[in-house]
């Protein structure tokens, strides 16, 4: 007998006590039957959540699936020996992967995990050593021998669960979910977020440290800070990927890579990343946060000392802007110095050379003397252009003055 005619006579039987229930008036018999269908119905929903934790044994459609559950949502609530719901299991297998999007889906509108589990992509796994809830296995879990296919396989899942709403963009921080993907069996799934969110490149922390510098904290490769770093060149070049970007104690990213992993090391990474003939003023950005590592990356990127910032400051303007250089700590910095740098105005100050160095922490008289006796005119121009800024001013606060008295005329009328 086929399952169709066991339930076909099943129906049968159970319609005629149900139409003959009043008639019958015969409560012990009803008694039972209702004990037996509650019986059955919690046998089909054990075996349907049964069959829900081996999908990865499976070849049903995402559409038969749906129809079951929807049939059965109690099924989804089922867990297996290892205390784990359907959607759960379903992370852990590349076959069971693509089922995810409509178990949760369907889940949500039945409190799966629980009210507010989201499906049950929000539930802890029991056996996680990391508390990693569902979104983050499948943000974390990869096969290291051949990740692509588990690693596109999630990512799809990703991009269904988005479309309905189930992965949000507060996920992205909220659950640590660039952190959990910056592997290279997750790669896709991390520049996935970086692409939706590039901001949380810079904002996401993770363990109190910037999301970079923990990255190269927990990581025995380099191969993670590998993927983080391509991705925040592509995201925020004018941050040169956060290379630079600091944690509370003051110590760069950078230093903290070859903290671990040595200078060698760390330069073939940038080197990789960055090309030498970069079109990145990346000696900018050097000279103000790792000073001491300019010789380094001078050898490595002798062009970019002709390069101009995202402000249009040149390599010697963004120097004297540190504001740490003067004659006595570096007198050939000075004599190197073009006619045309000296009296090149900053682009950001509006400034000279010499009014700059003035402002600075190391100021002095002979600095100043030094700039100015290669160009004396200089002092004129910055007296005739103070006197005409002064007289600008003057000049827009009369021109206030008078338009607030035609106002005050025009009122009284």
């Amino acid at each position: 007998m086929s399952l169709s005619e066991s339930v076909r006579d099943l129906q049968v039987a159970l319609s005629t006590v149900v139409n003959l229930e009043k008639e019958l008036n015969d409560k012990k018999l009803v008694d039972i039957i209702i004990s037996i269908v509650k019986t059955a119905k919690k046998g089909v929903t054990d075996a349907t959540g049964g069959a829900l934790q081996i999908l990865h044994k499976s070849t049903s459609s995402i559409n038969a699936v749906k129809k079951l559950v929807q049939g059965n949502p109690d099924s989804l609530s089922f867990k297996n020996e290892l205390d784990r719901l359907p959607v759960q299991t379903a992370v852990w297998n590349l076959n069971s992967v693509k089922y995810i999007p409509i178990l949760a889906k369907v889940g949500i509108d039945h409190n799966a995990g629980g009210r507010g589990m989201r499906g049950g992509l929000l539930v802890t796994d029991p056996t996680a050593k990391h508390n990693r809830n569902t979104l983050q296995h499948l943000a974390h879990l990869g096969n290291a021998s051949d990740p692509i296919p588990c690693d596109t396989a999630s990512l799809d899942a990703w991009k269904e669960l988005r479309k309905d709403n189930l992965l949000l963009k507060g996920d992205i921080w909220e659950h640590d979910l660039l952190y959990q993907s910056c592997h290279p069996q997750s790669k896709k799934r991390f520049e996935y977020l970086a692409e939706w969110n590039p901001d949380c490149l810079a904002t996401v922390t993770f363990e109190d440290l910037p999301l970079v510098h923990d990255i190269i904290k927990n990581n025995a490769s380099l191969i993670s800070f590998t993927i983080y770093f391509q991705s925040a060149l592509k995201h925020h070049p004018q941050h040169l990927g956060f290379l630079f970007q600091k944690d509370d104690s003051g110590q760069t990213a950078y230093e903290r890579a070859i903290e671990k992993h040595g200078k060698q090391k760390t330069s073939k990474v940038i080197r990789q990343c960055i090309p030498t003939d970069t079109e990145l003023p990346i000696l900018h950005h050097v000279v103000k946060d790792v000073p001491q590592f300019m010789n380094d990356f001078t050898i490595c990127y002798p062009s970019a000392i002709y390069l101009r910032d995202e402000c249009g400051r040149s390599f010697t303007q963004c120097q004297l802007t540190e504001g740490k250089k003067n004659f006595a700590n570096d007198g050939t910095f000075f004599l190197r110095m073009t006619d045309d740098e000296i009296a090149e105005l900053d682009p950001v100050t509006k400034q000279y050379p010499f009014l700059t160095c003035a402002a600075g922490e190391t100021s002095d008289l002979l600095t100043i003397y030094v700039l100015l006796s290669r160009n004396p005119s200089l002092l004129e121009k910055y007296i005739g252009q103070t006197t005409d800024e002064f007289a600008e001013e003057a000049r827009s606060r009369k021109r206030i003055r008078d338009s607030d008295n035609e106002n005050d005329g025009e009122d009284e009328e």
